[in-house]
């Protein structure tokens, strides 16, 4: 439910941030720290590495120093791109920055759009405000291209540009030591996209006053195919076998929108409301194109198929979306295909294969995610992986005719061999190794116990083959979610070499040369700015480059993490002390709660972390609080249920800590961890206050309502996804009633702050007001704040944001440190009274 970008961001300036006073305010504070973050970018050649360093106030700058020592330091404006190992190209906002690298000299270029790097050329494309593309070698000389109409494609050193000529469009190929037009038309030119193998550009026209558009196919040969296609479609393709063939698609989007006084939703519809605007497809038309011989074919199929290539140029998948589809799932994960056929596009045959779900995986919120994809085929089109039941993963051949179950549950994501000899799978358990010749299954042995990803994988998905490779080195990335520590191992020829040993540094990012022999990560912990380290296969490890951004107190935050036992399992929460901790007196301590929680111990606590959303764990240790973050998974009870019995068990083992004062304790969350809070706040006596964002209070209402941010009808959350029911409301009745906040909302016996956007689509708002109405009803002791303009969460340094944060501080303040001299809050107590 909760979709947050984690922005990191720590602001530049010497503050000491202990000595904060109420007079510096929260949000003045907050703009005195930088930091490191995104991926670094290593040069083509690995010899020069570059990382950004954000500030909110100021504008981004990248440093560009020495891959292998950090040193001969140069600072570029903006977001940065190399140019093989000679130039470093940074852009921000309208203007671009030029630096070499040899002599460190740097020019500027001003009023510029879009920046285009040519690395096999060794140019660089400045294209401006005024439509003239201008070209640069390494060593500055200059081309240019006037009367240049949108923006161009680059891919895979290829640069294309449209240019408008008099009354005609013309595609200029500008990779080439010599730009030339390649291809010209009197038409407009809708799109333009060129192949993964470099050797096809595919570009769509509008053709006026004519029944069909048009899709060009030009080659690198000089010969053109035309295809005509529907009014007004869009295009896409899918490459076969690195350029041995292409299945195209042209698709005109479902645009009848109910017109009058009503709309008509019908009850054995797949696709209801905007379902039917961004899945559905008015009309679609399929062709399989040979390059190499020039050959076009439509495939006669009836308009309700759907294709799916199979990384093969004769056999395809068909299947009819959303067959039997009953919004159990999200419309964000892929649909099962139901009674799916094999195509063979060269005798016009079917071959019933059955249905395929998708499998999926732990994350480190040990929550089951979906694979994006139902199907992974093989690099050589031979074969490809499917699931028929979500649980184990069968081999199919592209012909039909035979499969081979993999009898193993919790197998993940797999990933073939170049060679096609194995395949790959990750799991929550080890590596796993599948040998096609021998139909054997085995465990590698490198990371057991824990989460594995292979991260050099070659990932092909072009609009509808996807498929998965891997060469003979393997970088695995195992993550153990007992102790929140990463890990990473080399495997070559099957013998596996530890890269990275156990840390319990979270790893953002990681990059690597192209032998596998440096490695640079950025890494932080909850007391450390993020900064760049250095591994290598041989030499001891080092770091790079820091950045405290000012954040010179950072060391001295502590930390604990606790063990207890709730609903039957081991959990763990994270207890963060007061900065100025003092272990002869008592402080207040707020609870902050959503699912597990245990993978966030090691996020480095910027006073700017956009997560978690509304509640500032920063802040709140430099203002003298204890801030508790304890695990919730579910049982059969129930979410709500489940989740009092683990705030309550972690309360039970924190609480043995003198140091923190039992009767100042409050509790708080966003979206899930506001329904939570919502319904914890109806069942326990424990807390003092509560703050709670754009949570349910109402199970059934929200069971049965159509979510707007996920374009569908909401009860596969509460079945199959975050709130774990496992159960409709008709199979279960008395499970969503007990955990359901509005059914006891005048037990809620302390003062509570309801927050949320009224233009959330996600939780709708008026769940939130329904909370409020209920509170009011049994004269409770209760606030909500409504931001007209805000959605689920609010976008960081905004003026609602701040406005939050600020009351969300005064809330806790007022009802845990008895700091009463809050306007806005007092007049709770004068109508009360």
């Amino acid at each position: 439910m909760l979709s947050i970008i984690k922005i990191i961001l720590l602001f530049a300036g010497c503050i000491c941030v202990s000595g904060q006073s109420h007079q510096d305010t929260i949000t003045a504070w907050k703009t005195k720290f930088s930091q490191l973050a995104g991926s670094p970018q290593l040069a083509p050649a690995g010899r020069w590495i570059a990382i950004n360093k954000i500030s909110r106030n100021a504008t981004d700058t990248t440093y560009i120093a020495k891959s292998l020592s950090g040193k001969h330091l140069h600072k570029i404006v903006g977001n940065a791109t190399f140019l093989n190992d000679q130039l470093v190209i940074g852009k921000n906002r309208d203007n671009v920055e030029v630096l070499n690298l040899q002599n460190g000299s740097k020019s500027v270029h001003e009023n510029i759009s879009n920046v285009y790097v040519l690395h096999a050329a060794n140019r660089y494309a400045l294209l401006t405000k005024a439509k003239t593309m201008k070209i640069y070698n390494q060593n500055g000389k200059l081309e240019q291209l006037n009367n240049i109409e949108g923006f161009g494609i680059n891919k895979l050193n290829r640069l294309y540009v449209v240019r408008k000529v008099e009354n005609r469009r013309e595609i200029w190929d500008l990779s080439s030591e010599h730009k030339h037009c390649a291809y010209s038309t009197p038409h407009a030119i809708r799109k333009i996209d060129i192949s993964i193998s470099g050797d096809q550009l595919f570009v769509t026209e509008d053709i006026k006053g004519e029944p069909d558009d048009q899709l060009v196919i030009v080659g690198t040969n000089g010969n053109n195919t035309i295809i005509p296609i529907p009014k007004l479609a869009e295009t896409s393709f899918t490459e076969i076998q690195k350029g041995k063939a292409f299945l195209l698609q042209a698709k005109v989007k479902y645009d009848e929108e109910q017109k009058g006084d009503v709309e008509i939703w019908y009850g054995n519809d797949a696709y209801l409301g905007k379902d039917k605007l961004f899945f559905r497809a008015r009309t679609q038309k399929f062709w399989f194109y040979n390059p190499n011989e020039s050959i076009v074919k439509e495939l006669p199929l009836t308009k309700d198929l759907e294709v799916k290539s199979l990384n093969n140029e004769r056999f395809f998948l068909t299947y009819i979306p959303r067959k039997n589809f009953n919004y159990q799932t999200s419309n964000l994960s892929p649909e099962d295909l139901n009674d799916a056929n094999i195509y063979d596009s060269f005798l016009n045959t079917f071959i019933p294969v059955g249905n395929f779900k998708a499998v999926r995986r732990l994350n480190r919120r040990k929550v089951r995610k979906t694979i994006y994809e139902q199907i992974i085929c093989s690099p050589d089109g031979s074969k490809f992986l499917g699931s028929p039941d979500g649980i184990k993963w069968s081999i199919f051949y592209v012909s039909g005719k035979t499969k081979r179950v993999i009898d193993k549950e919790g197998l993940e994501l797999p990933v073939f061999s170049q060679d096609g000899e194995n395949i790959f799978f990750e799991s929550s358990d080890d590596l796993w190794i599948y040998n096609l010749k021998k139909e054997q299954l085995s465990p590698m042995n490198i990371a057991h116990g824990q989460i594995t990803r292979i991260k050099n994988n070659v990932y092909k998905n072009d609009n509808r083959a996807p498929s998965l490779s891997v060469q003979e080195l393997l970088l695995i990335e195992g993550y153990s979610l007992l102790n929140n520590t990463t890990s990473y191992y080399l495997i070559e020829n099957g013998k596996s070499k530890t890269v990275i040993p156990p840390t319990d540094n979270r790893i953002n990012h990681i990059v690597f040369d192209q032998k596998f022999r440096n490695f640079y990560t950025i890494e932080e912990n909850f007391n450390k700015p993020p900064f760049l380290r250095h591994y290598s296969r041989a030499q001891a490890a080092k770091t790079i480059m820091e950045c405290d951004g000012g954040d010179k107190n950072a060391k001295a935050i502590k930390q604990e993490i606790v063990s207890f036992d709730a609903i039957g399992k081991k959990l763990n929460g994270i207890l963060y002390y007061p900065t100025k901790f003092d272990p002869k007196l008592t402080y207040p301590m707020v609870v902050h709660i959503y699912q597990r929680q245990r993978q966030e111990s090691n996020e480095y606590l910027s006073p700017n972390n956009e997560f978690p959303v509304g509640f500032q764990i920063r802040t709140l240790i430099e203002r003298g609080y204890f801030v508790f973050l304890p695990d919730i998974l579910y049982n059969s009870s129930g979410t709500g249920l489940s989740a009092l019995e683990c705030v309550e068990r972690g309360l039970d083992r924190v609480l043995q800590n003198p140091s923190i004062n039992a009767a100042k304790i409050g509790l708080g969350g966003h979206s899930h961890g506001g329904y939570e809070t919502n319904f914890i706040a109806t069942h326990s006596n424990r807390f003092a206050t509560y703050v709670s964002g754009a949570g349910n209070s109402d199970l059934i209402r929200s069971y049965y309502s159509y979510n707007y941010n996920f374009i569908s009808p909401f009860y596969w959350q509460f079945e199959n996804e975050q709130y774990e029911l496992g159960k409709s409301v008709a199979e279960d009745k008395p499970l969503y009633l007990k955990n359901s906040p509005i059914l006891n909302v005048e037990k809620v016996n302390a003062p509570i702050l309801l927050w949320a956007g009224k233009k959330d689509e996600n939780i709708q708002w008026d769940q939130v007001m329904e909370f409020f109405i209920g509170l009011k009803r049994y004269k409770k002791d209760v606030v909500a704040l409504f931001y007209p303009n805000q959605s689920h969460a609010f976008i960081n340094g905004t003026s609602a944001e701040q406005d939050l944060s600020k009351r969300i501080i005064q809330w806790w303040d007022y009802y845990l440190k008895d700091e009463k001299n809050t306007d806005w809050i007092n007049q709770l107590q004068k109508d009360a009274n």
